[in-house]
């Protein structure tokens, strides 16, 4: 009898125990593979060459960047990764509980010089990518995109990286006229101030869009291109980042070699919309400025026109590395 008991007795207890461990949750875990693209910041582009944009400066690296949060905000895990191009795809695999996430993938240059700051990553509501005040090139170009993921199986998900701006292409032409010129270039009275993010009103937990800051001055403070002027060729060029914004007023200049700085050619002032792609020119002799939307989608009408033809031509021209310090004519 006593073994009877002794048997039942185990048997109760296993019951028992195996009834607890029902009540324990269970945490699962999914393997999310992301391949993260960052060409996209790029090839819908007008260049003024084949190639420039995708290419990187000599001495520069791309950062491509992963930063992954939860329902509350908070950074849970992140991968960053390293390039010479564009035109490499960010694979990483990271596992995750099961829930809802927002995902940031950022792309931007970096070099002796680095034209933007990063503080509060590790909350979606203190993120602040700041504009540290350098004239950049091509090398300026900050990518962005969010995207809400849920991580209830094992899968992989594609990221294309999104222009965070828009991008002009900047070229001042015939600029032999005049002997006592020391510089040309492209200013504005607005800027990049920095980029933060904020809840979609009235959307569900997660939700983010970017929000822009732009600093603003009466004049024209605030460099986009400068080139030092060099009597043995005819034109320069070079590209700028720049927020979205409306009514961006620019203004061509030449700084002479007592220090002075006469202003060039029209005002201009039209609205830069984000992922768009512009060409701003001037042309000394003929006192002409010129400003083309190059995108794709809008730029049909501006394709024959002579600028356009102009930077296109075979003309040796100074292109400015503003990473290195170098001019190259080419």
């Amino acid at each position: 009898m006593k073994k009877y008991l002794a048997i039942f007795s185990v048997l109760f207890t296993v019951i028992l125990s195996s009834c607890s461990n029902d009540d324990i949750p269970v945490s699962r875990r999914s393997t999310i593979t992301f391949k993260v693209n960052p060409a996209t910041v790029v090839d819908n582009l007008y260049e003024l060459s084949a190639g420039d944009l995708t290419s990187l400066s000599a001495g520069s690296v791309l950062n491509v960047c992963l930063y992954i949060y939860d329902e509350s905000g908070h950074l849970v895990d992140q991968d960053v990764q390293t390039f010479n191009a564009y035109t490499n795809m960010m694979t990483t695999s990271i596992d995750l509980e099961a829930g809802l996430y927002t995902v940031v993938a950022i792309s931007y240059v970096s070099s002796s010089v680095e034209y933007w700051g990063f503080s509060g990553m590790d909350d979606l509501n203190t993120l602040k990518i700041t504009d540290n005040g350098y004239i950049g090139g091509k090398s300026k170009i900050l990518g962005m995109t969010i995207k809400q993921i849920g991580t209830e199986k094992d899968k992989t998900i594609v990221i294309d990286i999104h222009n965070a701006g828009a991008v002009a292409a900047v070229a001042i032409i015939n600029w032999n006229r005049y002997s006592d010129v020391e510089s040309y270039g492209l200013a504005g009275k607005q800027s990049c101030d920095y980029i933060s993010l904020k809840p979609f009103y009235g959307s569900t937990v997660g939700d983010y869009c970017i929000e822009y800051s732009i600093k603003s001055k009466s004049e024209y403070g605030f460099y986009k291109v400068k080139y030092d002027y060099n009597p043995n060729i005819t034109r320069a060029s070079s590209y700028f980042f720049t927020f979205p914004m409306k009514n961006a007023a620019m203004k061509f200049f030449a700084e002479t070699t007592d220090g002075s700085i006469h202003y060039l050619g029209a005002n201009m002032v039209d609205d830069i919309k984000l992922g768009d792609s512009y060409l701003i020119g001037y042309d000394v002799t003929s006192e002409e400025t010129k400003w083309y939307n190059m995108t794709p989608s809008r730029s049909s009408s501006n394709a024959d026109s002579p600028l356009v033809e102009f930077v296109k031509s075979d003309k040796p021209q100074a292109v400015y590395d503003y990473e290195t310090g170098t001019i190259t004519i080419r």
